[in-house]
């Protein structure tokens, strides 16, 4: 979990530097979302990756619950580029 945390927070810096900070014509502002974006996600998959590795059996409750949460982070990262480049602020 905390070393998916961290990817994500380094992926999540490097998506709000290059892809938000320039289309929100701020670096700063755009990493610090990148940032919180990319350590959501990094939870989110550090959880469905340990669900994984359990031994124990998941139940379908606990299953739709993890694609929830990774279809849930997909579409706020892919919002929040879209809302950047389009100038909705």
């Amino acid at each position: 979990m905390v070393l998916a945390f961290s990817i994500g927070a380094a992926l999540g810096s490097l998506y709000g530097a290059f892809i938000l900070g320039p289309a929100l014509d701020s670096i700063i502002e755009g990493t610090a979302i990148g940032i919180a974006i990319g350590i959501g996600a990094g939870v989110s998959l550090g959880a469905f990756y340990e669900v994984g590795t359990r031994h124990e059996k998941v139940n379908k409750k606990e299953s739709k619950l993890l694609i929830a949460v990774i279809i849930a982070t997909l579409l706020l990262v892919l919002s929040t580029a879209f809302m950047a480049y389009l100038g909705i602020n």
